[in-house]
This record gives structure tokens, sequence and C-alpha cells, in this order.
């Protein structure tokens, strides 16, 4: 889980740094904006998830750690959703205007920087969905760090980061939305993962992962009462 934490927290830094001038002025206008906007939904979802008021406002010790793990794997979600704003200083560059139902897809690809960091993020509009590439040059972190797509009626995400250095993929996140239930499920290649599942009646379960290995398990109800499962210590505790 450290290694999951660290990698969100380097890049979320280099997106903050490169989107932290807002008094640039917009270099070239977007010709289809829309491209600039296809994860507002995954962002919206993802700041709507909620856990029960009797459960965050609960001062059993159970239940605040489940309060806190929520918190954490939300806030990872939050932080992912963010690398898709696209600032107003951003300049644009549309390839292959194709017509929307056609199999090649338009791309749109916008670049941004503060100086120190540069920032190409690439979307393409296929029949069904987006697809989409992150990549970023700076003096400490250079590279493809990002891939994945999102479906065009939101039902599901994926996205996967990488090592600049070695290429290979370090971490993934997977979200579904269906029936408005939201799954947010986050692994990095040490073994340690996130599952979140948030009902639409902010009932829901989390399962936390280490070494491949199950570890912890909330499950909550939409009163707010709820178990935590310790699988190293055999602990089950209820309130």
């Amino acid at each position: 889980m450290k290694n999951l934490r660290n990698l969100i927290a380097i890049l979320g830094l280099i997106i903050l740094s490169a989107c932290s001038d807002s008094n640039e002025k917009i270099i070239d206008e977007f010709e289809d904006k829309e491209l600039s906007e296809v994860m507002e939904g995954f962002q919206t979802k993802i700041s709507e998830i909620k856990i029960p008021t009797a459960l965050s406002d609960n001062s059993n010790s159970n239940a605040q750690t489940t309060a806190t793990y929520f918190n954490v794997v939300k806030s990872y979600g939050q932080i992912f959703s963010a690398f898709f704003n696209v600032p107003e200083n951003a300049t644009s560059q549309r390839l292959n205007l194709a017509g929307r139902n056609s199999a090649t897809g338009n791309t749109q690809t916008y670049t941004w920087s503060d100086g120190n960091s540069t920032i190409n993020y690439s979307v393409t509009e296929l029949v069904d969905r987006f697809t989409f590439t992150y990549e970023i040059q700076s003096p400490n972190y250079s590279g493809k760090v990002m891939d994945g797509y999102s479906l065009k009626d939101e039902s599901r995400a994926e996205l996967n980061m990488y090592d600049s250095s070695t290429g290979g993929s370090v971490l993934s996140l997977k979200w579904t939305f269906i029936n408005n239930t939201a799954t947010l499920d986050i692994k990095s290649n040490d073994g340690s993962q996130f599952i979140l599942t948030a009902n639409p009646d902010n009932s829901g379960n989390l399962e936390i992962y280490e070494n491949n290995s199950l570890s912890v398990k909330c499950t909550w109800t939409a009163s707010g009462n709820g178990t935590l499962i310790n699988y190293e210590t055999g602990e089950t505790f209820t309130w």
C-alpha cells in the first residue's frame, strides 16, 4: 500500500503544479470541448459517493476506522479524476476529423505547462467509448504515465498508470456504475488493492488487500451499523 500511496502523491503534485497558473491566456480555443469533458461524469460520481452520517459520526473506534478507510479510497478516486481537468491555459490540436460513428474516431490532444512540467493529454472518441493517453515531460518524471478508456454511457472506466523509467504498469483503476451502484477498484503492482462498493442507499463494503491477500473487510448498512473483519488477526468487530 505504501507504493500506491507514494505514486499517487508524486503524480498528484505534478498535476497540481502544472495546473497552478490560471492567469495565462488561452492560446487556442478548443474546437470540440466535449473531448476535454469526457471524464466529468466519472468525477461527479466519485464526489457523490457517501457513507451514512450515523457511520461517519459514530464514536466507535472501528466505525471511525471504517470511515477513514472509506475516505482514503474516495480521495484516491478524486485524485485520479483531477488528472482529467483540462486547464484554460491548455492548447489543443485536433486530428482525424472523422464522423462520430467512425471506427477511426476523432482525437484531441491538450497540452499545458507550468514551465517545468509539460502535459500532453490525448482523447480519442470511438463509437461506444473514449480512450485516452496521458504523458508528462518533467525533470523528475517523463513519459507515458496513464492510458485507459471510459464508456460513453459512463457505466465503466478503466485506466493503467505506468512507471516512466521501466514502462511497466504500476497501478490500475477500474470503475463501474451499474443500477446506481458504484464500484471503485484500485490495485497496485505490489499486491495492494482497495475494492469499494457503494450502493444508492449509502450502504456498502470495502475490501483491502495486502500482498494479494484479503486483509480487512468493512461492511455497513444504510442506517450506519457495520462490521469490520481483520483477517490478519482473525478478529471481528461490530457497532
